[in-house]
């Protein structure tokens, strides 16, 4: 990059008898020729600060010019659409995009009202400590919360994803040159150390009251107004969802995720060979992947064929409501679609299949994984595991037991 320089005396105008430091470059993307000017009371201030931007401007080619004008909306923007579109899938492989789509543009939304009007290059790693304080002041911001108008905390877990989408932006701009220093770096403000992991399960007695609360008949009680006043009715209804059993099911007993459930044909399922395959386009990490077929899945898929002949068992994007009300009619608080997942995974390792099979067949690339996230160390494993030590050593040694026992 070719930049010419010098320092001088200035004779007249604003800054008479100030030293100024002149830069004088190419801009690479408009061809016009840039002048720089500061001003400095002294010739040796004047020098540093000729030597400061002729460095800055070589390390980035021209780019900190574009840096120093661009606002954190207007990287957004550009990151929105070199980045953050929708996922592109050939022959099977994400080749850009972001297959959370939504989320992510949850994540560039808050980004921006709170960095939005800021330059880029004012950004520094305090921000990034403001924008978490700001979080948890601000508290969880998703539509039916906004809508109840209640105060509800924002999980660090949370703003920690928020912040790794900006530091992907702001590598991005260092990368580019229009910022002179990753801001990221150890500024310690994503601490995955401090999310509070879930341990919940699903017990058998839940399980049973969740599946119950799918099919039969009920008693409800409502309010309704006749001839202007209000009185309140109960009646009997009769309750059949069995595509909410359905996946129900399939979460526990195949361990399959929320999304990779709702993208199931029925071409994937093998009713003869009892599996489920799991296309590679379909998981968090694009590979494929066999899950078990139960023999009360396979019931209750049959049955969900009769209403959807379609290609997907599952033809609509979200169960929010039905399972929510599911919920509430088994009496279960403190219960996520995902923590079905988990149970699945502790159920299987409980049976006996080895913690490696248990996350292959989960979809996990990593062990530690399936060991830090979806294995709950319960009384129930610990036990299970006692009783299987005792009875090896119980054939190995019956001549010591049973001295011990007399």
């Amino acid at each position: 990059m070719d930049i010419k320089s010098k320092v001088f005396k200035r004779k007249s105008g604003k800054s008479k008898g100030k030293w100024i430091a002149r830069i004088e470059y190419i801009d690479q993307e408009t061809g016009k020729i840039i002048t720089l000017e500061r001003s400095k009371d002294r010739s040796a201030d004047a020098k540093d600060e000729r030597d400061r931007l002729t460095d800055e401007l070589k390390k980035s080619h021209g780019g900190i010019r574009t840096g120093e004008r661009m606002t954190f909306a207007q990287l957004a923007d550009r990151c929105d659409r070199l980045f953050y579109q929708r996922a592109v899938i050939v022959e099977g492989r994400k080749i850009e995009g972001v297959r959370s789509y939504d989320t992510a543009q949850n994540y560039l939304k808050l980004l921006k009202e709170f960095f939005g009007k800021r330059r880029i290059g004012s950004i520094t790693t305090d921000s990034l400590k403001g924008y978490r304080r700001w979080r948890l002041k601000t508290g969880s911001r998703r539509p039916e919360v906004i809508k109840s108008g209640k105060f509800v905390p924002v999980k660090l877990g949370t703003i920690n994803r928020e912040l790794s989408a900006m530091r992907r932006m702001m590598r991005y701009a260092y990368g580019e040159g229009w910022i002179t220093k990753d801001i990221f770096l150890n500024a310690q403000v994503i601490d995955t150390d401090a999310e509070m992991e879930r341990k919940r399960l699903l017990t058998e007695a839940e399980e049973v009251r969740l599946l119950e609360a799918c099919q039969g008949e009920r008693e409800t009680t409502y309010t309704r107004k006749h001839y202007g006043k209000e009185r309140t009715v109960t009646a009997n209804i009769s309750v059949d969802n069995p595509h909410l059993k359905a996946l129900i099911m399939l979460a526990i007993d195949a361990g399959m995720r929320r999304g990779e459930i709702l993208k199931l044909r029925w071409n994937d399922i093998d009713f003869d060979s009892n599996l489920i395959h799991i296309v590679g386009t379909h998981t968090k990490t694009q590979k494929e992947r066999y899950a078990p077929l139960t023999e009360r899945v396979k019931a209750e898929l049959v049955r969900v064929r009769e209403f959807t002949p379609g290609e997907m068992p599952f033809p609509f994007a979200d169960f929010k409501r039905s399972w929510a009300t599911a919920k509430r009619i088994a009496g279960i608080d403190d219960l996520h679609f995902h923590d079905l997942r988990r149970t699945a995974l502790t159920r299987w390792q409980r049976y006996g299949l080895p913690l490696a099979l248990a996350g292959k067949m989960a979809g996990h690339t990593n062990l530690q994984t399936t060991m830090k996230h979806y294995t709950a160390t319960d009384s129930d494993i610990i036990r299970n595991f006692a009783e299987t030590i005792n009875s090896i050593h119980a054939e190995a040694m019956p001549d010591v037991s049973s001295e011990l026992v007399n």
